[in-house]
């Protein structure tokens, strides 16, 4: 088993830095932070070097790419600026992945062309008020009426929802509560779709918003992938995505890591020159070793896993287990850092406090820590 990055990954990996050293300084992250706005401007930018079709098909203008492009793209871009990464999930997974694999044949037409070159974005609206963890009891409802399906509920902590052209919305059409769930692609210029925007502790610019849906029309045709195969099959749809959505999110939390260590690295070195010889520095020494052995883990467990899914073993409980143990090491690193920096760990000055703020979503967000040690305990035979 060689876990060595091709030529061509590497040379995604230097791309992607390069862009975000040039085009994200950290003043630039600090300024989105402060004033939350989506980033929309380095949206375009990203699509203008033609990496928005990274995971697309080359027959819809892509360029055929795997889970392993996407995690060095989410990894390198949240050493910096992790929210930047939620904006561009609302193009290469909840739009990318969700049409190629489970768009109809015309639903990929009209969508992935579309897709690659950034023209478009999808959110992913599943999460309600009163289901969670618990996504399958969700009581938003689509009726058909008049050849229309028409959708009324309520969605709740949607990335991009008042930003993005069209929002995969999870409906219920039947009493199942696992086989009556549809996936709508909704306009969202479409009338009776309002978002209000929710204010949060981090992830600033990320545009997470409650969505209403009243009497908001869907024609049959744009049921994710056909009415014929999609009606009430939506949970399944979307059973199909989450090891790659486990994984990206594990990228994310291990670059937010790895930018907490670096900034701990680089203040404790200048702090260390200026202390007296006499002083013992041997607790910080062993904490910057903890977190850069601990960064080492998760980020070879991560890759190691997503080897798996690509090789299609279908990884279920591995993807699971990274997530939890990405999400929950890299808090650990994170707060190590703060501790390192001392009074300034919670400076506005430093960027530490932005990632102990921007880490703790990546606990919640895309299954619940507890959920993935749910499934973990389920898959081992418990």
């Amino acid at each position: 088993m060689d876990f060595k990055f091709s030529e061509k990954q590497d040379q995604l990996r230097e791309r992607v830095r390069n862009y975000v050293e040039t085009e994200i300084p950290r003043e630039k992250a600090r300024q989105i932070d402060r004033e939350g706005k989506f980033p929309l401007d380095l949206v375009k930018k990203f699509a203008d070097m033609g990496l928005c079709g990274i995971n697309i098909s080359k027959e819809y203008g892509g360029m055929d790419g795997d889970i392993f492009d996407l995690m060095i793209i989410f990894e390198e871009i949240s050493r910096r600026l992790p929210v930047l990464c939620w904006a561009l999930g609302n193009i290469l997974l909840y739009g990318n992945e969700i049409i190629s694999v489970n768009g109809s044949m015309e639903q990929k037409k009209e969508f992935l062309p579309k897709l690659t070159k950034g023209e478009i974005m999808f959110s992913f609206a599943i999460t309600e008020p009163n289901a969670g963890s618990d996504a399958a009891s969700i009581m938003t409802r689509a009726e058909l009426k008049d050849g229309c399906w028409v959708l009324n509920g309520n969605k709740m902590f949607i990335t991009g929802a008042g930003v993005t052209e069209y929002t995969v919305t999870f409906a219920r059409t039947g009493k199942s509560k696992y086989g009556g769930i549809t996936s709508f692609l909704v306009d969202t210029r479409q009338e009776g779709y309002t978002t209000r925007e929710v204010e949060k502790l981090g992830y600033h610019g990320s545009n997470t918003c409650e969505i209403n849906y009243t009497d908001v029309k869907v024609l049959p045709e744009y049921i994710l992938g056909g009415q014929e195969a999609g009606l009430n099959n939506g949970w399944k749809q979307e059973m199909k995505l989450l090891n790659q959505e486990r994984l990206v999110l594990s990228a994310c939390a291990i670059g937010m890591a790895q930018a907490a260590y670096e900034d701990a690295l680089e203040y404790a070195i200048v702090k260390l020159q200026r202390s007296n010889p006499t002083v013992d520095t041997q607790a910080i020494q062993h904490t910057l070793a903890k977190m850069a052995t601990e960064l080492e883990v998760s980020r070879t467990f991560a890759y190691a896993t997503a080897w798996k899914e690509a090789a299609g073993y279908s990884p279920t409980k591995e993807t699971s287990m990274c997530k939890y143990f990405a999400a929950e090491t890299s808090k650990n690193i994170i707060l190590q850092g703060v501790n390192i920096l001392g009074a300034d760990g919670s400076s506005m000055d430093h960027d530490m406090q932005r990632y102990i703020r921007d880490i703790l979503i990546l606990s919640i967000g895309g299954g619940t820590s507890q959920i993935q040690k749910n499934i973990i305990s389920k898959l081992v035979g418990l």
